[in-house]
């Protein structure tokens, strides 16, 4: 009776789920069918608060305050974008300021026709860029304070009227607290930022949530699932090493085809790993301009990998296209036929 039930759930999400985006060939419920595993497949993208952000503090490099630099930027992310809709895809494009302060300044649609094409629009959060460099002293008060900003410019630069995904702040303890109270519930892209590497215990396939933050080197509670939490923590996969999410900017990697081949291998075993009946995630990030390759063929490596790896799997039914929200929506389908489990054990 439990498993006709959670297929019934997980229908009918599926059916909700196209009515609110009716542009997104599957809108990925996670095992529809209780009796095949299907591994939930994702992009995000990270834009960087390159310039000054909206609280004033400055990075060096790039400058998104720079007007070629900023249309570089649009230029990019709409050409990333337009490919993975063209493999029936959509991402979790996650947004800061100063890029959503030049949106707005601008007039600049991006972000909007992004919201209109299916992508899901969350907020990029570097906390020294937006709290200063003893934003880990700061209050949750205040956290959540300057995420409401951040949050807040990123509706006004696309009429977007929710925004629940965030990464970012990963060192605070407090973090889920302060997510909480700015009105975010999903998270993931966990890696210590001055290792920029992720710890074994955030690895895997099966969402939790997180009994609370981590200072970078105590797992204990953001590993520990909290039945009553109000974040969703989405593991990025079936990684084999802590170092996924920098390789792809090392000299020793390889270089992009590399990466691609790593993420094939990655993404392989994630599918291997799914079960039947759970909700199984996989996600890899990219940046604005990175993986651009030629100028005549920009993103090729991006677009072969879709074509080749990713494609042949969803025709096969294993992989399913997914937002980070949709895929913390399945897990709380999962969730109301298995309540107080942790779906990892």
């Amino acid at each position: 009776m439990k498993r006709i039930i959670t297929t019934i759930i997980l229908l009918a999400f599926l059916l909700s789920s196209c009515a609110s985006a009716p542009m997104m060939a599957q809108a990925s419920p996670a095992n529809a069918n209780s009796s095949k595993a299907v591994l939930l497949f994702g992009i995000g993208m990270h834009i960087e608060p390159q310039g000054t952000t909206h609280q004033g503090y400055s990075r060096n490099k790039g400058d998104y305050n720079n007007p070629d630099y900023f249309k570089k930027g649009v230029e990019d992310i709409r050409a990333v974008a337009n490919i993975v809709a063209g493999h029936n895809g959509h991402m979790t494009i996650q947004a800061q300021s100063p890029f959503t302060d030049e949106v707005i300044e601008n007039h600049d649609p991006v972000l909007s026709d992004l919201a209109k094409a299916g992508h899901e629009l969350a907020l990029h959060f570097h906390e020294d860029s937006h709290l200063g460099n003893n934003s880990s002293s700061l209050s949750v008060n205040r956290w959540c304070e300057v995420m409401k900003e951040e949050i807040a410019l990123i509706k006004q630069a696309s009429d977007v009227s929710v925004i629940r995904y965030w990464s970012g702040g990963n060192l605070y303890p407090g973090l889920f607290d302060a997510a909480e109270c700015a009105g975010l519930d999903v998270n993931s892209d966990w890696k210590n930022p001055q290792t920029q590497s992720t710890d074994a215990s955030m690895i895997g396939i099966h969402p939790w949530r997180p009994a609370g933050g981590t200072n970078g080197s105590n797992f204990n509670l953001i590993s520990t699932h909290d039945p009553g939490g109000v974040v969703i923590f989405l593991p990025e996969g079936q990684y084999d090493r802590g170092n996924f999410a920098s390789m792809r900017r090392s000299r020793d990697s390889g270089g992009d085809q590399a990466y691609f081949d790593y993420l094939k291998q990655s993404l392989l075993a994630s599918v291997a790993a799914a079960e039947a009946g759970k909700v199984n995630v996989f996600h890899f990030t990219v940046h604005p301009g990175e993986f651009r390759g030629s100028t005549a063929h920009p993103f090729e490596v991006i677009d072969q990998f879709l074509k080749t790896v990713v494609d042949p799997l969803v025709a096969e039914g294993r992989v399913q296209w997914a937002t980070f929200s949709q895929m913390a929506d399945a897990y709380k389908a999962w969730e109301a036929t298995h309540p107080g489990q942790d779906m990892r054990k």
